[in-house]
C-alpha cells in the first residue's frame, strides 16, 4: 500500500473512533426550574460533569451559558425581575419576618408566578418547536418548582426521568417517593421547631405540613396541570402522575446537618456536591485575608439578597461595625459599592466573592451569612462558623439548626445596626466551642464513601444504561390511599364484625325471650 494510502486508512480509522462516541452519546434534556444563581451553581455541577462525560445536553438555563457543541443551552433572561415586579420590585421590605403559615402561601405563590411567567418564555416555545420524535434518552428536572415542565416527558416519548433539588429535602418529596411523613418528629420546614417537640409544637408542625399539601395538591399543582393543558393539549397527564415516575430523586440533605427522615432507596441524599467547585481567587482577596491580623470574616447573603436591601442606615451601621474591629478582615459581598463611600482599611467589598473558596481558607474565622443552605453546606464543609441573619423560606429553619448545634447565633434583618452586629460577631468569633463544634459537624458531613456529585452522576448514568430503574420505585405510588393503607381491609373486617354482631343478636334474641317466658309463666303458677 502506498505511503498516501495508509495516510488515507489512518484519517478514516481516526474519524470512525471520534464519531462513534459521538453516535453512541445519550441525549439529555436538564429542565432547570427556579431562577436562582445558586440554584444554577449547583445544578451544573452535574450538567458539567455529565457533558464532560460524554453525554449530549439540552439545558433550560436562567443564567447566561454558551452553547457548544453537545451542550445547547435554552435561555431565559430576566424572570426573577418579571416575577418580583409583582411583589413591589424594589419596594420589598426584606426585613419583616414571615410566620411559619406566610412562608407556605408565600412559596407556592411564588411558585405559581414563576410557573406563569415561565410557559410564556421564548425557550419553552422553542423546545416545544422540537419534533416529537427528537430522542432524549433521559430527562433531569428541578423538582423544586416549574412542574408544567413535566409535559416535555409525555411530550418526547417518556424517557427515565431523573428529579433533582437544591432545596434540602422539599416537603413534597413524599409525592414523588412515597417517603413517609412523621409531623411528630420531622419539622416542616417553615417552622422554627427541633426534632424534640412539645405537644403544642407537635400540634403546630402537623398543621404546616397539612397546609403545605394542601396547597400544593390541591392549589398550586391544579394551576400546574391547567398550564400542562394549555402548552401540551388536552390529552397530557397530569403532573401529579408523571412526577411519580422518577426512577431517581436526587436530594440535597444531609444527616450531620438535618433532622432524621426515613427515605426511599431512590431518594438519594448528594449533599456537598457543589462545594469543591473550582472557583478564582483574585490576588487582591488572597493578600487581604493574609494581612487581616486576627483573620477574615465573609459577610455575604447569596444570590437573592443583597446588603443594599438592608437600607443605607443599616448598611453605614454594618460599616461602623466593621470599623470598631480593626483587627478583622471583613469581605463584604455588596452590589453596590460605591453607595458606601469610603470604606475602613480592614474592609473590602465586592460585587461578586469565591464564596467557597473564601471559606476554604484556614485564616476565615466566620461567616456572616442569610442562612441559605449552600452557604450553610459550604460553611459546614470547611468548618466556619456563622453569624446567621435570615430573611424568608427555609433560612429561618437552616439558621436554628445551626444554632441548635452550637455553631452559629441568629440575627434577624429587623435587628441589625452597629452594635447587635458587633456582639454578634464577637459572641461567636471569641467562642472557641463554635469553632471546634463547627469542625466536627465539618468531618462527619465530609466523612462520606464518597464524592456526593460522583454519587449523583453515578445514579444518573445507572438510570441512563438501564433505561431506567423502576425497581428502586415505592409500588405504593401506582396503588390508592385505600389500598395503601389497607382501608378496604378494615372496612372488610369491621364489616365482618358488624355482620357478626347482628347475627349474635339474633340468635340470643331467639333464645332469651323463649328462656324468660318460661320463668315468667312458672312464676305465675
Amino acid at each position: 500500500m502506498s505511503t498516501s494510502g495508509k495516510s488515507l486508512s489512518a484519517v478514516i480509522v481516526l474519524l470512525v473512533l471520534v464519531a462513534v462516541p459521538l453516535i453512541s452519546a445519550d441525549n439529555i434534556l436538564f429542565l432547570q426550574s427556579l431562577a436562582s444563581k445558586s440554584h444554577h451553581i449547583w445544578n451544573k455541577q452535574i450538567f458539567e460533569r455529565l457533558y464532560d462525560n460524554g453525554h449530549n445536553l439540552t439545558i433550560l438555563s436562567f443564567e447566561e451559558e454558551p452553547s457548544v457543541p453537545g451542550k445547547t443551552f435554552l435561555m431565559v433572561r430576566g424572570l426573577m425581575d418579571k416575577v418580583m415586579q409583582e411583589y413591589g420590585g424594589a419596594e420589598w421590605d426584606v426585613t419583616v419576618e414571615q410566620s411559619a403559615i406566610v412562608n407556605v402561601f408565600f412559596l407556592y405563590d411564588f411558585y405559581e408566578r414563576a410557573s406563569r411567567h415561565l410557559a410564556q418564555e421564548e425557550a419553552i416555545h422553542r423546545l416545544l418547536a422540537y419534533p416529537r420524535s427528537f430522542k432524549f434518552d433521559l430527562i433531569i428536572h428541578d423538582f423544586t418548582m416549574g412542574h408544567f415542565l413535566l409535559g416535555f416527558v409525555d411530550y418526547f416519548g417518556n424517557p427515565p426521568l431523573v428529579s433533582v433539588t437544591a432545596f434540602n429535602i422539599p416537603s413534597h418529596t413524599p409525592d414523588l417517593s412515597d417517603a413517609p411523613v412523621h409531623p411528630s418528629y420531622m419539622p416542616h420546614y417553615a417552622s422554627s421547631f427541633g426534632s424534640q417537640m412539645n405537644f403544642v409544637e407537635r400540634a403546630k408542625n402537623t398543621l404546616y405540613w397539612t397546609l403545605d399539601h394542601v396547597c400544593r395538591n390541591y392549589i398550586y399543582m391544579t394551576s400546574e396541570d391547567r398550564r400542562v393543558k394549555q402548552l401540551f393539549g388536552p390529552d397530557a397527564p397530569s403532573v401529579k402522575d408523571v412526577e411519580k415516575r422518577s426512577d431517581i430523586i436526587l436530594v440535597n440533605g444531609h444527616f450531620s446537618m438535618d433532622y432524621y427522615q426515613l427515605l426511599p432507596p431512590n431518594v438519594i441524599s448528594v449533599a456537598g456536591l457543589h462545594v469543591s467547585r473550582s472557583e478564582e481567587v483574585a490576588p487582591i482577596v488572597k493578600q487581604f485575608i493574609a494581612r487581616a491580623n486576627k483573620g477574615a470574616v465573609l459577610f455575604s447573603f447569596g444570590t437573592n439578597i443583597q446588603s443594599e436591601m438592608l437600607g443605607p442606615d443599616v448598611n453605614k451601621q454594618i460599616l461602623a461595625a466593621f470599623r470598631s474591629m480593626p483587627e478583622y478582615g471583613f469581605i463584604w459581598k455588596h452590589g453596590d459599592p460605591l453607595s458606601l463611600g469610603v470604606v475602613p482599611p480592614n474592609v473590602l467589598v465586592l460585587k461578586w466573592v469565591p464564596q467557597s473558596a473564601i471559606l476554604a481558607n484556614p485564616r476565615t474565622k466566620l461567616f456572616i451569612s442569610h442562612g441559605g443552605l449552600l452557604s450553610t453546606q459550604e460553611a459546614t464543609w470547611h468548618g466556619v462558623p456563622v453569624v446567621a441573619v435570615p430573611f424568608f423560606v427555609d433560612q429561618y429553619a437552616n439558621a436554628d439548626k445551626l444554632v441548635r448545634a452550637g455553631v452559629a447565633t441568629k440575627l434577624l434583618p429587623k435587628d441589625v445596626n452597629e452594635k447587635t452586629l458587633k456582639e454578634a460577631i464577637l459572641r461567636v468569633v471569641e467562642d472557641p466551642s463554635c469553632r471546634s463544634k463547627m469542625k466536627e459537624r465539618s468531618y462527619h458531613f465530609k466523612g462520606q464513601p464518597d464524592h456526593p456529585l460522583d454519587r449523583a452522576i453515578f445514579w444518573i448514568e445507572k438510570v441512563l444504561e438501564n433505561k431506567g430503574l423502576a425497581y428502586l420505585r415505592s409500588p405504593a405510588l401506582e396503588m390508592s390511599a385505600i389500598q395503601v393503607y389497607n382501608l378496604d381491609l378494615l372496612g372488610a373486617v369491621a364489616l365482618a364484625a358488624f355482620l357478626f354482631y347482628v347475627l349474635l343478636g339474633k340468635i340470643l334474641g331467639c333464645f332469651i325471650p323463649k328462656t324468660n317466658k318460661r320463668k315468667t309463666k312458672s312464676k305465675t303458677t
